[in-house]
Parts: C-alpha cells; structure tokens; sequence
C-alpha cells in the first residue's frame, strides 16, 4: 500500500502511536499506527527528522511493516516531524531528475540509466550515443524554461489501462501492472510511475544546471546540481572567489588575469633561480675537482637530491674527473657513480660492486649509475676504499 501522506511534500508533524517494538544492539525498533517518514526506494533516501524529539536513526521495511529506530524507546503519545529542509533539498533534486530525463529521452532517444543524489552535486547516466557540451546547453535551457513557467507536478493514482496508456518510459516484462499505481506528471513534459516525494510545482526545483559530463561503457554520465543544492553550489564558488580576490587584492573577475601574471612571474622567477643554481654548481665543482686526484669521493648533507644529481653531472660533464658521491639523508642516504667520458672506469660496474656489499637499489650506465639505502659507516669506508682504488690504478 503506497504511503499517500508523501503526495504533500510539506506534511512534516503527525500525531500516531506505538504498534510494537523491539530491541537490537541497544536500540529501539519501533512501528507506528502511522507516518509520514519516508523510506529509501526509487533513487530516493529515506528521510530525517525526530520522534517525541529524539533523532531518528533509520528507518526500513520488513514484512511490510516500517520500522523505526532510535536511541531511546518510543512511548506514546507519539509525535513525529520530518525535517523539511532535508525532504525538499532531496524532493528538488528527484524532480529536476524527472524533468531533465524526460526530455533527454523523448528529444534525444536517451534512457535512463542510473540516478544518484549526492550532497555537494547529484549524476545521472542516460543511454545517449552522442553528447556534447552544445546538446546540454540545450536542455539545461529547456528545462529552466519549463521551471519559470511553474508547471504544476500532480499526483494520481491510475487505474492500470490508464497508466499503460500515458506512461512514456519502457517499465519492462517484470512490473506488476496490479499493484496500486502511483503516477507522477509534469502536463505536456512527463507521466512517469513514482513513489517518491515531489515538489509541488516545477518552481520549486529553482533551476538546474549541469556541470560537465563523461563517457561511460553505457552512455554518458552528467554531473548537475538543482534547488538548493544549486544555491550551495554557487555560495561554495562564490566564496572561493571572493577569498582569492581578497588574497590577490584584484576584483572576482580579474582573479585568472591575476593568476596568469604570477604563473609567468613564476616561470621567469624559476628560470632565474635555475640560473643560480647552476652557476652556484660550477663554483663549487670548481671548489670540489680542485685536487691532483683524478677520481674524488664526497659526502653531502643539507641538499636535496635533484640539486645533488645537477651536481654530479656538472663535474663529470664538464671535467676529467670520476666520483663517487653519497649525499645522506637521515638513515638513509643516495649514491652516485659517474665519469667523463674520456676515463675508462665503467661506472654501473663500480655501483654494482658497491651495492652488492650494501644492497643498494638503483642502477645505471657506465657513465653514471646511483642508487639508494641505508647510510652506515661500512658503506663510507667501502666508498673510499674504491676511489683509492682508482686513484692508484690510474
């Protein structure tokens, strides 16, 4: 038996008594001689609101009875009321649902697929074969157009030849056309079976705006916000705006020029940084290869790893030199083997020697080879056992 009490979206207090309840884990199970709380089906969540002013926790259908769970036993006389921001922001949404998929599967053959509401933004997955950013321009407009007009949503309950005989969607070979028939319609758009709650008029959607879409192996889905949710929408970008004109001290809708000018300051600022950089690296390689040896061994701290690895190659690009650097970081620490080209070493085999003691992971080529683990003191003299090596070889 359908609920006729969600006909009226704003039929939010009842007066009622308890049937029976139970305990379940420590919390009430309560059925009521009557309510108005609404329970999740059709895309739609179940309400919220309060019984004799205590929260209601959930609500469920089992052997055709609707049961209500609470903290505390429920004891009459009984009062309930929904809360109604809560039924309209998600009545808003399932209306505009009813309104955009109409015209999306009448104008465009698109069925309906999936529909989701969500807190910050709702989707739907229609069948489209195509879609694009001009087709939805189009029925945001159509829609919002019918919303001004204030076309009433009325509620009926059909017999079944009068159902079959207006409905619009395909309800398929498994649906009880002997149940009681609940139709939904939106005159001259939609006449759709619902049990949902609706807003009374299409008004009271306030408007509907879709916000992007994406293919799926079935279709399309497309992100859009409606009603209230709308508003919020707006009032979260709205202060995102607001705070960065604040932080870049420009209005709202100079805030990307603004973003554009320090995006190319930054660019200009990284490449003169970089310049720095480099020029820092050729005067301390120029410190560092300042020795009669050829092959040198260095520890570094306090420098991060690319600025490490600019290092390494600076010196063996530029100089005849071979090195084996360890730059340590806490309990671990970063290894390099590199070489100018003109020297014989082969640096991926001094590495592998080297990691094989220590179980370094990385590798490389016989110009540079470097890796990473654990810094032990081993590791160092193994390090500095190897440059001697060279150094006397050579």
């Amino acid at each position: 038996m359908l609920n006729k009490h969600y006909d009226n979206l704003f039929e939010v207090e009842l007066d009622t008594t308890v049937i029976k309840n139970k305990i379940i884990d420590g919390v009430y199970h309560t059925v009521l001689d009557d309510t108005l709380f609404y329970v999740k089906s059709g895309g739609m969540e179940s309400d919220r609101g309060w019984i004799n002013e205590q929260e209601l926790l959930n609500i469920y259908i089992e052997d055709g009875e609707v049961w209500h769970v609470t903290t505390n036993e429920v004891i009459n006389p009984v009062h309930i009321r929904v809360d109604l921001d809560y039924r309209l922001f998600k009545s808003q949404i399932h209306s505009a649902q009813h309104l955009m998929c109409t015209m999306m599967n009448t104008d465009y053959d698109a069925k309906t697929i999936m529909f989701k509401t969500g807190e910050l933004e709702s989707e739907i997955e229609m069948g489209f074969s195509t879609l694009n950013r001009e087709i939805l321009n189009e029925i945001e407009k159509r829609c919002n157009d019918a919303i001004i007009k204030d076309i009433p949503i009325i509620i009926n309950y059909p017999t079944k030849e009068e159902a079959k005989a207006n409905v619009i969607e395909d309800y398929g070979d498994d649906f009880d056309w002997d149940i009681q028939l609940r139709s939904v319609i939106i005159p001259n758009i939609d006449y759709d079976l619902c049990a949902c709650i609706h807003v009374p008029s299409l008004r009271y959607i306030h408007g509907i705006k879709f916000l992007g879409f994406e293919k799926t192996t079935r279709g399309y889905k497309i992100q859009f916000v409606a009603g209230s949710q709308l508003f919020d929408y707006m009032q979260r970008h709205y202060d995102v705006f607001h705070d960065a004109s604040i932080s870049l001290a420009v209005g709202q809708l100079e805030i990307n020029d603004s973003i554009q000018k320090i995006f190319q300051e930054k660019k200009e600022l990284t490449t003169l940084l970089n310049d720095y950089k480099q020029k820092y690296f050729d005067l301390l390689a120029k410190e560092i290869v300042n020795t009669p040896q050829t092959y040198i061994f260095k520890e570094f701290e306090n420098i991060d790893t690319k600025s490490f690895q600019q290092l390494c190659s600076t010196i063996t690009a530029h100089y005849e030199k071979g090195i084996i650097f360890i730059l340590k970081l806490d309990d671990k620490c970063h290894v390099v083997v590199a070489k100018n080209k003109v020297l014989p070493i082969m640096a991926n085999e001094e590495f592998k020697k080297i990691s094989i003691l220590h179980e370094l992971k990385g590798g490389g080529n016989p110009a540079i080879s470097q890796g990473g683990g654990l810094y032990t003191s081993s590791l160092v003299d193994t390090c500095v056992k190897t440059i001697n090596k060279m150094n006397e070889a050579n």
